[in-house]
């Protein structure tokens, strides 16, 4: 059953405002800073108030004004569809796990007349979600051309696995409890743009973000402030001299900076490098040296001796609850006509797992 966000708003503190009745427009002390004008909480599956996890995902299109003709074939409306119905029928997560949608306006012009890229819908997404699911303490943001891979593994069962420093280097074999677990890429030029600039762990994907509760707020405020810091501050190539080049995602002027697809992601990977409190709350996956850029910056793959990871983006077909080692998420950007056909296969793998169970 879905709810509609009328009655999520019956739970929400008296500090809480309704804006209009598809849209939770959160004034709560905790989040009073972040401002969420132009990305609306939209859609829910499951009950918000007994859920412990939130999965949510976002874009500029809204499943809920397509034909079914144009559902069919639209990769948001799909991935919807099929995760949708993964929370609602599989035995983990069912009655424990929400699944949102939030819907981020086309254009996004800020108050100082600067267009954001969509991108950045995360961040003020992340604060609407946690103002509007009250007793859940693990969220897990998801790009809207990402899965999951396992019918059996709640947010909170892959913050646990993720959160144990027993992977990697100088493996510490504790339990941590950082407010943001992100994953590191594993393929592609970002990697070498990792590793080019010493960025180490904090080279991340913004793909994925596991968030807990008691640490987020920090994180999100230093990365949401971050969107107005200039050219200046960014990471530079220290081997040019004069002919510094800066890190791909903050370049030229205000408007082409926090309109660029990997503006957020840049920012995220800066405050983590220069702001010792986001340091310290935020964890990367997975903790394995590359042997082909010989850093830390990107692993080359998911083995059985650095495992678990949080996502994969790997450009293999998409695998349904696998028994080798492998990541909780399955991303795969820029194949929207796969990520179709890997939904609608999910759909068939869940009724298939139901029958069984």
């Amino acid at each position: 059953m879905s709810i509609d966000l009328e009655d999520v708003q019956n739970y929400l503190d008296n500090s809480r405002t309704l804006k209009n009745q598809s849209n939770v427009q959160s004034s709560s002390t905790a989040f009073a800073w972040m401002d969420t004008s132009g990305v609306t909480l939209s859609h829910i599956q499951g009950d918000p108030t007994t859920c412990k996890d939130v999965i949510y995902t976002g874009h500029t299109r809204d499943p809920f004004e397509m034909t079914e003709e144009e559902s069919g074939s639209d990769m948001v409306a799909q991935v919807w569809k099929s995760m949708s119905h993964i929370v609602r029928t599989s035995r983990t997560l069912k009655g424990n796990t929400c699944f949102a949608f939030f819907g981020i306006a086309s254009p996004w012009i800020d108050p100082n007349g600067r267009e954001f890229h969509p991108v950045w819908g995360r961040v003020p997404a992340t604060a609407l979600v946690m103002s509007a699911f009250p007793k859940a303490d693990i969220f897990l943001y998801m790009d809207s051309d990402a899965l999951l891979a396992y019918s059996d593994k709640s947010p909170t069962m892959m913050y646990k696995e993720l959160a144990f420093d027993g992977y990697g280097e100088d493996a510490t074999m504790q339990q941590l409890q950082p407010g943001l677990i992100v994953n590191k890429p594993l393929t592609g030029w970002l990697c070498s743009q990792c590793e080019r600039f010493g960025l180490g762990h904090g080279c991340f994907n913004s793909g994925a973000l596991l968030w807990h509760r008691a640490k987020a707020e920090p994180i999100l405020r230093a990365w949401w402030e971050s969107r107005n810091m200039d050219e200046s501050q960014n990471f530079f190539d220290p081997k040019d001299g004069e002919d510094e080049e800066p890190f791909h995602g903050w370049i030229g002027d205000d408007a082409k900076r926090v309109g660029d697809k990997m503006g957020e992601q840049n920012r995220l990977m800066y405050v983590y490098g220069t702001d010792p409190q986001v340091r310290e709350s935020v964890w990367s996956v997975p903790r394995q040296r590359s042997e082909v850029w010989n850093s830390e910056s990107c692993p080359n793959a998911v083995d059985a001796d650095h495992t678990p990871c949080l996502q994969s983006d790997h450009p293999s077909g998409m695998t349904w609850n696998p028994s080798e080692p492998f990541c909780f998420i399955k991303h795969r950007p820029d194949d929207e006509e796969q990520v179709v056909e890997d939904a609608k296969e999910l759909l068939k793998y869940r009724e298939t797992d139901n029958l069984r169970g």
